[in-house]
């Protein structure tokens, strides 16, 4: 996985504003239990495009690391957002 993120993080230098691969980053980042940059990669795919995706994979990790207030907040969005 370590070696994925390099590879990604690398790509995000000539694609700085992509939200998917922005979103890809912070699911790295979960998967290597790297709470703090996924956070940050997933806010920022959130601030270029906000989604249902993005979203849900808040409220993954915040249950995860037991922000239980957060994950609901990111949960509601998220099904605001699909039924649009």
């Amino acid at each position: 996985i370590r070696g994925r993120l390099a590879r990604a993080e690398e790509w995000l230098r000539q694609h700085p504003r992509d939200p998917q691969l922005l979103l890809t980053l912070g699911r790295l980042c979960v998967q290597s239990q790297l709470w703090g940059k996924a956070e940050s990669y997933l806010e920022a795919a959130l601030a270029i495009a906000p989604g249902w995706e993005a979203h849900v994979e808040l409220a993954h990790l915040a249950e995860r690391i037991e922000r239980t207030d957060d994950a609901n907040r990111h949960y509601r969005a998220a099904a605001e957002l699909s039924r649009r």
